[in-house]
């Protein structure tokens, strides 16, 4: 198998300048630049330098996959718009971590599956699905981290017996759940994205949304008379700010005017453990189950109602392919009369359905290449 090496960087809050790309170029001829992108695909090679470093210096996201298994996710956000604590309280270690780099923020999620991808990989295209969730985190919306823990995790493997007997004792921080963060009922497409890309269980995932409250919303007239209270001062330093054009200008105003306005925001009915969130996904996949069974069931015996209707025709179908005395005729046959014992069986009427076959077989004894398909279906 060839190998295959995908990263993707964008600049979201401003242009890379000319001499930015002429800079970047450089590093790779396998390099496809824009003033708002960076591409390098390899087949064989790695990427010359530190990923971290490039995305630190030029650009705001960073997307990865290998097709060995490995699946990367960087964030680069200004650090006075970020509450870095709350974000921490999401790392899982060497899975989700958070890092402070000069002026700047650094999430950075990485995945490596030790048996790797089962089916072909595409990176293109997968960074402009999720760099949607940048902007929701600088919103204060830290679904994405909430997310990733999740899948962080599924990769925890100190969750032994020997933990299970200290659970009554102590109620060790690590092992608890972060804050779940509101509105999981209703997920943006990069926020699903990522759930798709990241493979994050879904099971897990209906137990976090059983514990996530919806935000309220803020009224205009609160938004209003918070704008009133601000300093003309301030009014004026905004405005000139945003002729100027600054990026994320209206992130930091709301910030700013959200700090002024008091919300009442229920909190998620106390935390819960790690082992207690895996087991409540545990629960949920058993009811899947049950649920995929019983419409299994509900679906056979829809179909098997339908083919009692029409039992004779049936048989009279297999007759008449088993006088066409064709190979592909006789591999039609075969599928027609396990349906048919499938509904001997449902109706009680097994012997029936055998003495049916004994009777074609007597009548078609000479077909062999029929009779080679009923003994390796076990049908004679």
């Amino acid at each position: 198998m060839s190998e295959y090496q995908y990263y993707e960087f964008q600049s979201v809050d401003r242009r890379l300048t000319q001499s930015e790309q002429e800079a970047i170029s450089k590093l790779s001829s396998r390099a496809q630049i824009s003033s708002t992108r960076a591409i390098f695909v390899y087949s064989y090679g790695d990427l010359p330098g530190n990923e971290k470093q490039l995305l630190i210096k030029y650009f705001d996201a960073m997307f990865y996959i290998a097709n060995w298994g490995s699946l990367q996710l960087m964030f680069r956000f200004p650090k006075g718009l970020i509450d870095i604590e709350l974000m921490r309280k999401y790392c899982v270690e060497d899975i989700v971590e958070v890092s402070e780099i000069n002026d700047f923020v650094i999430l950075e999620i990485s995945i490596n599956e030790e048996e790797g991808f089962n089916e072909w990989i595409e990176g293109e295209g997968n960074l402009s699905s999720l760099i949607g969730s940048r902007q929701e985190i600088l919103q204060g919306d830290y679904r994405l981290l909430y997310l990733a823990w999740l899948k962080g995790i599924t990769y925890l493997d100190d969750l032994d017996d020997e933990d299970e007997e200290d659970d009554d004792d102590e109620n060790d921080e690590e092992g608890l759940e972060p804050p779940v963060p509101p509105n999981f009922g209703k997920l943006s497409s990069s926020l699903q994205a990522f759930i798709d890309i990241f493979e994050v269980d879904e099971h897990l995932l209906k137990a976090a949304i059983s514990a996530s409250v919806a935000k309220p919303s803020i009224p205009e007239s609160s938004i209003k008379e918070a704008i009133k209270k601000l300093a003309r001062s301030e009014v004026d330093t905004f405005l000139l700010r945003l002729v100027k054009g600054e990026s994320n200008l209206s992130v930091e105003l709301s910030k700013k005017l959200s700090g002024m306005i008091e919300v009442r925001q229920d909190e998620n009915s106390g935390k819960r453990t790690i082992r207690q969130l895996l087991a409540i996904a545990e629960k949920e996949e058993k009811k899947e189950e049950e649920r995929r069974g019983q419409e299994a069931k509900a679906a056979r015996i829809r179909d098997l109602e339908a083919l009692a209707k029409r039992e004779t025709a049936a048989w009279e179908d297999i007759d008449a392919l088993i006088q066409k005395g064709t190979s592909s005729s006789y591999d039609e046959v075969v599928p027609l009369l396990l349906k048919l014992q499938d509904l001997a069986d449902y109706q009680n009427q097994t012997v029936k359905f055998f003495t049916g076959v004994q009777q074609l077989h007597n009548k078609y004894s000479s077909r062999s290449g029929l009779k080679r398909r009923l003994l390796k279906a076990n049908l004679l």
